[in-house]
């Protein structure tokens, strides 16, 4: 199920820490959930939030990993 769909605002450089928050333009904030680091550069990509056996989950285009997602 799509929690959140849209694009993410300004520089996406991948995954990294707890300390990563994806801005959705639009203002929907999402903080990595788990260490996973895995860099990507894009600029405004599209991703969506999706809940997935009860974890919410980024995806993010372009990319064939994921990463778990609270809201932030």
């Amino acid at each position: 199920m799509v929690v959140c769909e849209g694009q993410l605002d300004g520089e996406f450089k991948g995954f990294e820490d707890q300390d990563t928050i994806f801005h959705f333009y639009g203002g929907q904030k999402w903080r990595q959930a788990t260490y996973y680091y895995y860099y990507h550069y894009a600029y405004m990509p599209r991703a969506k939030v999706v809940r997935e056996g009860g974890k919410l989950m980024l995806h993010v285009n372009g990319l064939n990993v994921s990463v778990e997602v609270v809201q932030a």
